[in-house]
């Protein structure tokens, strides 16, 4: 973790300067609808089976939402900002038998994954100027940092072998921040069109997240301040856990976003 982070400095330092080319303030606020499906398994511990997410936990795919604020500057060295929030929480029900934290659970059961998580990431942007090589073409790019602060668990709620007919709930925490690194690019085209594409990630100790976005914009110019737009793409978010807090696991969520965002400034 600690070589990511040093990796990350030492590339963004050339890059601080060249933001001093973008000239534009102004402030980026809108949100998502993200239809995520889950894949993969979890594991509680090391001795136990791997529980699949959707044959043994009996979740499927589910509206997740995304809201975020984004703040760009023309000042150089201060990087800019971006706030985001993101709402991972799946449920789901199933008769079958499995163990999970040394408890042998049967019968109807309810699980829960909640990976939700707020994110603040800080970049730097650069490339602006081959506009002046390329006609009707904005080229953007964006490095920087992430802090990820998940605050989810894993849950598993129901009858066990000694329970004597009562439900019994276990679960993991998984309330924890995550420093990942961050890349973006957005090509702008004619007609406010623009096409984009950004990730954060981080490996470690045999663990690893990766989140990865892909769009679509239409922003609408013909306010002098205010510029609306709409955003259609998709997103992959994977999770590998190797021993984290006593856990095991390698979990997807991908699938469609449908949103809309506000452009304020100039």
């Amino acid at each position: 973790m600690r070589k990511t982070i040093r990796l990350a400095g030492v590339v963004l330092l050339p890059v601080m300067a060249m933001q001093a080319q973008a000239i534009e303030f102004n402030i980026l606020a809108g949100g998502n609808l993200w239809k995520a499906s889950p894949s993969g398994y979890i594991q509680g511990k090391a001795t136990e089976s791997p529980l699949d997410v959707k044959d043994k936990l009996g979740l499927s795919k589910e509206n997740q939402n995304y809201f975020f604020v984004q703040l760009d500057h023309p000042i150089p060295v201060i990087p800019n900002l971006r706030v985001s929030r993101t709402a991972l929480d799946f449920t789901g029900n199933n008769t079958t038998a499995f163990k999970f934290l040394d408890q042998d659970f049967s019968g109807d059961l309810h699980t829960k994954v909640d990976l939700s998580h707020t994110d603040v990431t800080a970049y730097y942007r650069f490339l602006d100027g081959i506009t002046t090589f390329i006609p009707f073409i904005n080229l953007r790019a964006e490095l920087g940092l992430t802090v990820r602060q998940f605050d989810g668990e894993f849950e598993v709620e129901g009858k066990t072998a000694t329970s004597g007919g009562k439900s019994v709930t276990e679960s993991i925490s998984l309330s924890a921040p995550l420093p990942m690194g961050y890349a973006g690019l957005r090509l702008g085209l004619p007609l406010g069109l623009s096409i984009g594409a950004n990730i954060n990630a981080i490996s470690y100790s045999g663990n690893r997240v990766s989140d990865a976005t892909a769009d679509l914009r239409y922003q609408y110019d013909g306010f002098p301040l205010i510029k609306p737009g709409l955003t259609a793409g998709y997103r992959s978010f994977d999770v590998k856990l190797d021993d984290l807090k006593d856990t095991y696991g390698d979990l997807s969520f991908s699938g469609a976003f449908f949103g809309a965002y506000l452009r304020v400034g100039f």
